[in-house]
């Protein structure tokens, strides 16, 4: 199975389309994550923060990730209220992605495409691989039940512990994974699960043949001495339009 970390990398290259606001109390606050993989000769450790307000979600990366060509990232701003990603690049700089150039970079690769939808039909039957087991914890002091991803083989699985105490309006994310993925992507997970306006991933762990392979856990919830000031740009924060990047990059070239 691949990696559950290529959710949040494939995040940069993917597009839009804003949700309308779910009727339901929007968790405010912060989610501290530690993402573990044991299936390498190496086996590595990432550090992840996710900040929710009212209309924003902040997503920092203790490592660097890859936005475009020579272009990298630690932060993801998602802002709902204004329609568009900011891709935090440095200190006083940062990379704006608005709903409106997304939707144009969508519209010329169909007209692009020879077969710009091809891949729809090719949709995995998520009903036949996700079960709803019984078991249920505490983690976190939030009650937790477990989903099972089942793979191709035997002792093969991910298996996925939602609280329904926590409850996020992904809005961007949750779109621009629901446009995108069918077309460009081979993904293994299905993104309802991970991403649900209903309940919230505190714990998902990777098995192959019975071993933990990779695990994505929570480590702390704070509702109450978080800080906000991260999903707000300073006003010395310079951003950069996608149009005005591609034309430094042809300039380069």
């Amino acid at each position: 199975m691949k990696h559950l970390y290529t959710l949040f990398f494939l995040i940069p290259i993917l597009t839009f389309a804003l949700a309308v606001s779910p009727a339901y109390s929007q968790f405010e606050g912060e989610v501290r994550f530690t993402l573990e993989q044991y299936d390498t000769n190496r086996p590595e450790s990432t550090e992840f923060t996710l900040t929710a307000t009212n209309d924003r979600i902040f997503i920092r990366s203790q490592k660097e990730v890859n936005v475009v060509t020579g272009l990298k990232s630690d932060g993801l701003l998602v802002r709902n209220d204004l329609q568009d990603f900011v891709f935090n690049t440095g200190e006083n700089q940062a990379l704006k992605v608005s709903k409106a150039d997304l939707d144009g970079l969508m519209n010329m690769i169909d007209r692009f495409s020879e077969s710009p939808n091809s891949n729809n039909s090719a949709q995995t039957n998520w009903e036949n691989r996700v079960v709803e087991t019984e078991n249920m914890k505490q983690h976190l002091g939030y009650e937790v039940q477990e989903f099972r991803l089942l793979g191709e083989n035997n002792g093969q699985y991910v298996s996925i512990w939602l609280t329904p105490d926590i409850k996020v309006m992904w809005g961007l994310l949750t779109d621009v994974w629901n446009r995108v993925s069918n077309r460009f992507l081979d993904s293994e997970l299905p993104i309802e699960i991970i991403m649900n306006s209903n309940s919230f991933p505190l714990l998902v762990e990777v098995y192959d043949n019975g071993q933990l392979t990779v695990k994505f856990e929570s480590l702390s919830v704070d509702t109450e001495g978080f800080d906000r000031s991260v999903v707000e740009l300073s006003e010395q924060k310079q951003l950069v339009g996608l149009t005005e990047l591609m034309m430094n990059m042809f300039r380069q070239q």
